[in-house]
């Protein structure tokens, strides 16, 4: 029973922390309050919060710089990916179920995509002629209304990323293709294109 309330007092710690960041508006790099700020204003023992703080950083979430203080990490690229899947990835079957949801979950989001009515963001990705090649799927896939969906798929990206080199990369000719059929609504077209179904090439 002491093992279990330590581990809520921990967990409510970090939720608290997490708070107080929102509440803030505290962004990457911005300062965060120092220990016994945080003790005084969560108004929980100074050990606790020091266990928090050391198990975000050891995720990358923030990041301590001596004499300075305590900043807000890049949440995008913390270490939370690559340490489950020390563990998580070890299952075969867990590997290939990630990549089949992954390919569920753009299939989603591109009808998603076709379904929207201001198609504005899309023409100005056709129009990007120095937008890379190698990250122009990505931001189609970011304007993914769903927030959550497109967390989902963000986060099956990064585990895919540890299993294998799967990641959508465009040619020019196929980019256009694509993003014709987006802005157009045609989803089977779209999807078509994805699957490779059609004359399009896509490097997977």
């Amino acid at each position: 029973m002491r093992i279990l309330s330590q581990s809520k007092v921990y967990l409510s710690i970090v939720k608290d922390i997490r708070q107080m960041i929102t509440n803030d508006g505290l962004k990457q790099g911005d300062k965060i309050p120092s220990e016994r700020e945080l003790t005084e204003r969560l108004k929980v023992g100074r050990s606790s919060v020091r266990e928090a703080l050391r198990s975000l950083e050891l995720l990358g979430l923030i990041e301590t710089r001596r004499g300075e203080g305590t900043f807000l990490g890049d949440f995008k690229n913390n270490q939370l990916i690559k340490l489950l899947g020390m563990f998580i990835l070890e299952d075969p079957n867990v590997k290939n179920d990630i990549t089949k949801t992954k390919k569920l979950l753009e299939k989603d989001i591109i009808r998603n995509i076709c379904s929207m009515s201001d198609k504005g963001q899309l023409q100005i990705l056709k129009k990007n002629d120095d937008l890379d090649s190698a990250i122009l799927f990505d931001r189609i896939m970011e304007l993914e209304s769903n927030r959550l969906l497109y967390r989902i798929w963000d986060v099956l990206k990064s585990y895919s990323a540890e299993i294998m080199d799967d990641h959508v990369q465009l040619d020019q000719s196929s980019a256009i293709s694509f993003l014709d059929a987006l802005i157009e609504g045609n989803s089977e077209k779209a999807i078509a294109i994805y699957e490779r179904k059609d004359s399009s090439r896509f490097r997977i």
